[in-house]
């Protein structure tokens, strides 16, 4: 949505928005010129109703019900849902669109990148906020468009792109599809979109040029090495051979996605002499394993909401601190997903040496019964306690852990970033 109102507010539109809270965000909008109200009263939203040619736009996150969404809908105004409106925009242009349950927003970003140190005419719609431009819009022209394609509430399918990649197609998003393999045929009707070329991760089963480290694939990264800031690595394409290229990404799961972006560019007719560069310059996105060191302190901040997600940021800091004592805090996001994957939740989170659990972020749903953070931590098997967001900072700061993990994607992302302001100014 911020990324739209962005576009919109460069486009010369008097942008007006609703949100729950203050943020980050919110306050980029604001500082362009954007109107954002943060309470549901309906008091003063007359006056938008003088604005000639409104149009309201609102995320799949809203219910009709909504007391603001509800307000246009009540006064005859049609509202148009963010990924249609989106698919408006960049449906006419050469677009990219990165696709999967987990991976996109790093893969777009990485592609923007890629993109903005070419002369491409283009506009990127990432769904994070890119470093160290501290925004989610890039800018450059708009013959061509770089676009998350969101599988939430079967956003993607509104979008036909000149060219696509699909990072991964793990179980999420059930209280939409009911079960793995409908969204599986979800994805399967995305592809049918694709104009040009489909690009896969290699264990998709789908036709398409396929990606992945050190197996048989269309384009591979061979005999990778981990070192401090990223990974040295061979390519192989369809077509040639590169040895010892730096990658700036930390953990091998960014690592596949940065090769993702790499194949689609090389898709979108730039040739490795122009994309391999911008590989070791990538200065990563807003929790997304971005890394701050505070006093004898690791902290290491990421969006992980699934457990895939998860297991692979554990992965990536056994292998980056080996002999470290890593402590996870987490907030799970929605009921519905914790409750889908209650078990693989646990087993997951058992596998760091100590976990801290917030309470669920709702986000858009309402609570389940008998679904709450204590039903998790019932089957973590290390220790195991509940963490109130009023002692988050004092958790912090008197932890004794080297490594300390921050996930989840909710207001767990407001608690780090309030301390980190606090604690490095």
């Amino acid at each position: 949505m911020s990324s739209i109102a962005q576009y919109l507010i460069l486009k010369g539109f008097n942008v007006f928005g609703y949100d729950r809270v203050s943020s980050t965000i919110t306050n980029l909008l604001e500082s362009k010129g954007a109107e954002i109200i943060y309470k549901k009263s309906i008091n003063n939203l007359s006056k938008y109703l003088k604005e000639n040619g409104l149009e309201v736009i609102y995320s799949s996150a809203i219910k009709f019900e909504h007391q603001v969404l509800s307000f246009f809908i009540n006064k005859g105004y049609e509202p148009i849902k963010r990924a249609v409106f989106l698919a408006s925009l960049v449906n006419g242009t050469e677009s990219y669109a990165v696709a999967g349950t987990h991976g996109k927003t790093t893969t777009s970003a990485i592609l923007t990148h890629i993109f903005k140190n070419t002369n491409a005419s283009f506009s990127a719609f990432v769904g994070g906020i890119m470093l160290p431009e501290k925004t989610n819009f890039i800018h450059r022209g708009f013959e061509k468009t770089i676009v998350e394609a969101d599988e939430f509430d079967r956003s993607f399918l509104n979008l036909k792109p000149f060219s696509a990649c699909i990072t991964s197609i793990d179980s999420d998003h059930l209280d939409i599809y009911n079960n793995h393999t409908s969204l599986k045929n979800a994805f399967k009707d995305f592809s049918k979109n694709v104009k040009g070329q489909l690009i896969i991760h290699h264990s998709i089963d789908m036709k398409g040029l396929t990606y992945g480290l050190d197996v048989k694939a269309d384009y591979v990264f061979k005999n990778c090495v981990q070192i401090d800031d990223g990974f040295i690595v061979n390519l192989k394409t369809p077509k040639e051979a590169v040895s010892d290229i730096f990658c700036k990404v930390i953990g091998k799961h960014n690592l596949e996605n940065m090769l993702a972006a790499l194949s689609l560019a090389n898709h979108s007719g730039y040739t490795l002499k122009e994309i391999i560069p911008s590989l070791a310059t990538f200065n990563g996105i807003e929790r997304r394993m971005e890394i701050h060191k505070i006093d004898d302190k690791i902290i290491i901040d990421d969006y992980a909401h699934h457990p895939t997600e998860i297991a692979a940021i554990n992965k990536t800091l056994r292998e980056k601190y080996p002999d470290s004592f890593i402590e996870v805090i987490f907030q799970p996001h929605l009921f519905s997903r914790t409750k889908d994957f209650l078990d693989d939740f646990a087993d997951e989170l058992s596998k760091f040496d100590r976990v801290r659990l917030m309470e669920i972020y709702p986000a858009r749903e309402l609570p389940i019964p008998g679904i709450n953070s204590t039903e998790i931590l019932k089957r973590i098997n290390v220790k195991c306690s509940l963490l109130d967001k009023n002692n988050f900072d004092r958790n912090l700061d008197e932890n004794g852990a080297n490594i300390i993990a921050i996930l989840g994607a909710g207001s767990i992302g407001l608690c780090i970033d309030e301390y980190l302001k606090k604690r490095l100014t």
